[in-house]
C-alpha cells in the first residue's frame, strides 16, 4: 500500500526491520535505552504465527509500525493491536491512519472481523483518531492495566486504559457536531441520551505545569469512565471544543450509529 510518493506500508520481514521497529517504539514513546521495550524476536515470531507486524517506510527508513496478535473472550475472536507507533516527525501526516487500515486489511484476510486495543483516555488526540477517524468504540475501562508507569512519558502515573473495539465490516465513520464546553472530568447528560465528559486537550502540558493536579485529574477521570462504562455506555467521539478542552461523547450501546 502506498501512502504518498515517498511512503510505503508493508509487513516487516527481516531481522534488521524488526530491530528498527523496536527503535521506532522507543522513540515514539520516549523510552531510554534501558527501559523495557518490545523484543525483535517476539515481532519475528508474531509475523510467522498469524500476528500482524506492519511498517511504514520513507524510502529505506522505517518511520512507523504496528503489531498485534489473535485474541478471544467467551463470545468473540478478535485481533488485538498492541502498538501503533510513529516517529514524532511523522505524526499528524496520515502515517498512523494508513498503518491502521493496512492492519485492518491483514486481519480481514485471516477471516477475523474485529480488532481491539487499549489506549490512555487522557490522550484525547488518540481518542479522536480512534473514534472519529477510524469509527471504533470505547467499550471497557480498566484502571491501572499495566501497573504504575516507571518509564516513558508518564513516570509515576497509573496506566489507566480505555479498551477499544473496531468492527472491521461496518462503515462507522462519524460526523458528529462540535461539543459544547464541559469541565474536565465533569459528566454532563444530554436530553437525547448522550453523555459528555471533558478532558484536557493537551495532557503533557498539564503534567509539565502541575503534576499534582494531573494525578488528581486522572483519579477523577477514572471514576467517571468506570461509572459510564459500568452503565453500558460506550465512547463514540472525542472532539476539541476550545483551546484547552476536548470532550468525549458516550452513547448507550444499543443506540450507537
Amino acid at each position: 500500500m502506498t501512502l504518498s510518493p515517498s511512503i510505503t506500508v508493508r509487513p516487516l520481514t527481516t531481522a534488521a526491520e524488526m530491530r528498527a521497529g523496536v527503535e521506532v517504539y522507543r522513540t515514539a514513546f520516549a523510552l531510554s535505552a534501558t527501559d523495557p521495550a518490545v523484543s525483535p524476536r517476539l515481532l519475528a515470531a508474531l509475523s510467522r504465527n498469524a500476528g500482524s507486524v506492519i511498517g511504514a517506510f520513507a524510502g529505506d527508513e522505517l518511520v512507523g509500525f504496528t503489531y498485534g496478535f489473535l485474541g478471544s473472550d467467551t463470545t468473540t475472536v478478535y485481533h488485538y493491536s498492541q502498538v501503533a507507533a510513529v516517529l514524532p516527525g511523522w505524526q499528524g501526516r496520515g502515517v498512523g491512519r494508513t498503518l491502521k487500515f493496512s492492519q485492518r486489511d491483514y486481519v480481514l484476510s485471516t477471516g477475523v472481523t474485529v480488532m481491539r486495543w487499549a489506549f490512555d483516555p487522557v490522550r484525547t488526540h488518540n481518542a479522536h483518531f480512534n473514534f472519529d477517524v477510524l469509527g471504533a468504540t470505547g467499550r471497557w475501562f480498566t484502571r491501572d492495566l499495566y501497573g504504575v508507569e516507571d518509564s516513558g512519558r508518564d513516570p509515576g502515573m497509573r496506566t489507566d486504559r480505555l479498551i477499544v473495539e473496531w468492527d472491521l465490516l461496518t462503515d462507522t465513520s462519524r460526523d458528529l457536531p462540535r461539543p459544547p464546553h464541559v469541565g474536565w472530568a465533569e459528566i454532563r447528560r444530554e436530553p437525547g441520551g448522550d453523555v459528555l465528559v471533558g478532558m484536557p486537550r493537551d495532557w503533557d502540558e498539564l503534567v509539565a505545569r502541575d503534576q499534582a493536579a494531573a494525578h488528581h485529574l486522572r483519579d477523577d477521570v477514572a471514576d467517571a469512565l468506570t461509572r459510564l462504562t459500568g452503565e453500558g455506555l460506550q465512547a463514540i467521539s472525542c472532539r476539541v471544543c476550545d483551546g484547552h478542552t476536548a470532550v468525549y461523547r458516550f452513547r448507550p450501546s444499543h443506540e450507537e450509529g
